[in-house]
């Protein structure tokens, strides 16, 4: 006894209806995924590195925010010791002078270092940019 007009479905057909609900389905969820992705990607842009590195008062600000671990407002030498700069010299073998560093930047001598003092550029050694020191090292010969 029939119940319905339609015509009888074949396993052929029925089969090829089923792999269809299954691509849809897979293809529903990578798109879904890819949108989650797109809008946690939008909801971070600018956290985490980079952030405020074009802006030196943004850059000591979160310096700051970061670093100041008894909340006074400013670094101490301590407290910059813990800079991500200052570790990364230490682990590659490079020559990092803790103590020069800090103090090229503590403009006022107070032991401390505000934001002001983090946003300049810290001093530089004696005589200009581009003049000649008196370095330790070989000269160059010079062309003839």
């Amino acid at each position: 006894m029939k119940l319905h007009n339609a015509p009888p479905i074949q396993v052929g057909e029925l089969y090829k209806t089923k792999i269809m609900k299954k691509f849809l389905l897979v293809a529903t969820a990578m798109v879904a995924g890819l949108a989650v992705g797109i809008a946690q990607a939008e909801d971070e842009k600018g956290k985490g590195k980079g952030k405020g590195k074009g802006d030196p008062a943004k850059r000591a600000e979160m310096m700051i925010k970061k670093l100041d671990k008894d909340n006074n407002g400013t670094l101490s030498k301590e407290e910059f010791a813990a800079n991500p700069m200052a570790k990364k010299a230490k682990e590659g073998g490079k020559e990092f002078d803790l103590d020069k560093a800090f103090a090229a930047r503590d403009k006022n001598s107070d032991g401390e270092l505000d934001k002001a003092e983090l946003s300049a550029p810290p001093k530089r050694g004696k005589g200009k940019p581009g003049d000649k020191g008196k370095g330790k090292g070989k000269a160059k010969p010079k062309a003839e």
